[in-house]
């Protein structure tokens, strides 16, 4: 019964350094103390290093719990014609939120990035296909084309910050979704 429940206590531990995680990215970037993360995990530094040997394990757990969250969402939209929009608006929103991956990603630590990248492409790509056959995207989009507007819409957002300008992320999110799709982008 004990090692039943120290499992249920590691894997609540991890969760919370995950959530912790994701917030902290958010707000301060990848360089924040860990010992911020651990503390608002409500866990000491050494329980954040039993799960995480490295800061860039604990951002690629991040990045892979981002993914597995595009595939849920993916797979709640497959009925729909207008899926692979939702999911893009979804690609962007948590791009926004975590403006600090494209950072990671390009510094090339994380082993895995390309991975996840499949797992991302193969998540759209059948609601492409299907907005394809309901006129929805532009005929000559692809999946690939889809996701080469993500690093467009980081370049927005670091190119905001280094000018401390607003970003414009409503502007962004338009100009994008008029070059992917033959609809009309969401309401701001």
């Amino acid at each position: 019964m004990t090692s039943e429940r120290t499992r249920r206590d590691a894997a609540r531990n991890r969760e919370l350094l995950l959530a912790a995680a994701r917030r902290a990215f958010a707000a301060h970037g990848p360089d924040v103390p860990l010992e911020e993360i651990a503390s608002e995990a409500g866990v000491s530094r050494t329980t954040l290093h039993r799960h995480f040997a490295h800061r860039e394990e604990l951002a690629s757990a991040v990045l892979e719990q981002n993914v597995a969250d595009i595939e849920t969402r993916a797979s709640t939209l497959t009925d729909a014609d207008d899926g692979a929009e939702r999911l893009f608006h979804f690609l962007l929103d948590v791009q926004f939120q975590a403006p600090w991956l494209a950072r990671v990603v390009a510094d090339g630590e994380m082993t895995d990035a390309k991975d996840l990248g499949a797992r991302t492409a193969a998540a759209l790509d059948p609601l492409l296909r299907r907005a394809r056959s309901a006129g929805r995207v532009h005929p000559a989009i692809t999946t690939d084309d889809v996701l080469l507007t993500l690093p467009m819409a980081m370049a927005v957002q670091a190119a905001s910050a280094v000018i401390e300008a607003p970003a414009r992320l409503d502007v962004t999110r338009a100009i994008l979704h008029r070059g992917l799709f033959t609809t009309e982008p969401p309401a701001g």
